[in-house]
């Protein structure tokens, strides 16, 4: 098999990974139980790790921070399993500094849907932002 993914999956999952960054999406538990496998975590930037009830309880009331992100790539890992990684950049507010951060996430195919299995941020150096991306 393949590592290399098809254009139209890599912007569906894209768009899928920015709206986890919405912030109606972020107040749907609905939305969220949508887009989140069952067995989802997310091992923070912190060493923290979260499972998708702790998300889904914790996301709705989360104040969305101001978030960039670009540079993504995919690639396969099996028929049913999508590798993303991208650069990042976020504040909690525009008083606050940008931290900088390597994402990597894992899309599996699962009942007719590409929900979101794991995720994680990993801090970098900082990185020049491309509001073209």
């Amino acid at each position: 098999m393949s590592n290399k993914i098809r254009s139209e999956l890599l912007d569906h999952l894209i768009e899928q990974e920015r709206q986890l960054l919405e912030p109606s999406v972020r107040q749907s538990c609905d939305m969220l139980d949508k887009l989140l496998s069952d067995d989802f975590y997310e091992i923070s930037a912190n060493g923290l790790t979260f499972d998708k009830k702790h998300v889904i309880s914790r996301l709705p009331d989360e104040k969305v921070p101001q978030f960039y992100n670009q540079a993504f790539k995919g690639r396969m890992l099996s028929e049913q399993l999508v590798q993303l990684t991208y650069h990042a950049a976020y504040r909690r507010s525009v008083k606050c500094q940008l931290n900088y951060s390597v994402r990597m996430s894992l899309w599996r195919f699962e009942h007719d849907l590409w929900r979101l299995v794991f995720h994680q941020g990993t801090p970098c150096a900082e990185f020049k932002l491309s509001l073209d991306d």
